[in-house]
């Protein structure tokens, strides 16, 4: 087998960047928080199989023109498609799990328990991909943690058969997460991508059957232009992956709460109270380390060589 991963890496014309990648998974983020009030209204109709599958399936659209226009169909092709089968499974797993969570459990304590993932990805990538997390990615972490907890507010009953779903979906998500990045190593943006999405649709398709509630044409196109957008989303926080390490790009996950605070108020009249303003500033705080931390190395590294 040969050792060189060109061929399978068409895409890559550029030097990974940890400032790219973190511009991209905060772009994707935003999209992602518009897209899970949609998906919110949009469980109020239909299953939840049905949402996901709508997700997933019309997601290959954007990403199938994105393909014809540039690297060309060759390129989605792996040598290792047990790694993307298992891929679908743990990130597709996690969604049904952390929707569980949510129909069992208060929000506020389902997010608690969700927003534990940064802390297992920083435990898991170290023994599992052999990465670097410095003391300043873990204060990074724990601060951002601390700012979501004060924002939500969970309950001390979390003990409960919601809460073993969503630490479940928890755990799936950042291992997810994980491989993700393992697979960027030797695959293109565009074969995990639309591998994923190709792979989690065929999954849910024969669930249909027992789950499908017929929507009406607007019901049908809202659904539709939500598997769009969420493949633009899935693309932008896929690529990078190769651009900024899994440590790095999980923290910047705690900005999701400063978009649905957004949301609220403009879409909602929700007005935050102080405590959640102060645990906002942390989350951003958070964020701004690890971006400032990564501009560092960045300066550094074209000096090191």
């Amino acid at each position: 087998m040969s050792t060189d991963p060109a061929p399978a890496l068409p895409a890559r014309i550029v030097d990974p960047d940890p400032r790219t990648g973190i511009l991209l998974t905060l772009v994707g983020l935003i999209l992602f928080s518009v897209l899970n009030g949609v998906v919110k209204a949009q469980t109020e109709l239909f299953p939840v199989v049905q949402i996901m599958f709508f997700r997933n399936a019309f997601a290959l659209l954007p990403l199938a023109l994105f393909i014809g226009m540039t690297a060309g169909w060759k390129s989605v092709r792996s040598e290792r498609p047990g790694l993307h089968v298992l891929h679908a499974l743990l990130v597709s797993g996690a969604i049904g799990f952390i929707f569980l969570g949510y129909s069992s459990l208060p929000l506020a304590d389902a997010t608690a328990i969700n927003f534990a993932a940064p802390l297992v990805v920083c435990v898991l990538s170290v023994p599992l991909l052999k990465e670097p997390v410095g003391p300043l990615k873990w204060f990074a972490v724990l601060i951002g943690f601390i700012g979501v907890m004060i924002m939500v507010r969970p309950g001390g009953d979390v003990i409960r058969e919601g809460a073993i779903y969503s630490f479940a979906g928890t755990v799936m998500s950042a291992c997810g997460l994980l491989l993700a990045r393992h697979l960027s190593r030797f695959d293109a943006t565009t074969t995990i991508v639309f591998l994923f999405m190709a792979l989690s649709s065929a999954m849910m398709l024969p669930l249909l059957f027992f789950y499908w509630v017929t929507p009406t044409p607007l019901q049908l196109a809202g659904l539709v232009a939500m598997g769009i957008a969420s493949g633009v989303a899935q693309y932008m926080t896929t690529r990078a992956l190769f651009h900024a390490s899994a440590a790095t790009i999980a923290p910047l996950g705690y900005t999701k709460m400063i978009w649905a605070l957004l949301i609220g108020y403009f879409a909602f009249g929700d007005w935050p109270a102080p405590v959640v303003l102060a645990g906002a500033g942390l989350v951003l705080l958070s964020t701004w380390v690890v971006f400032r931390k990564e501009s560092a190395s960045a300066r550094r590294r074209p000096a090191e060589q």
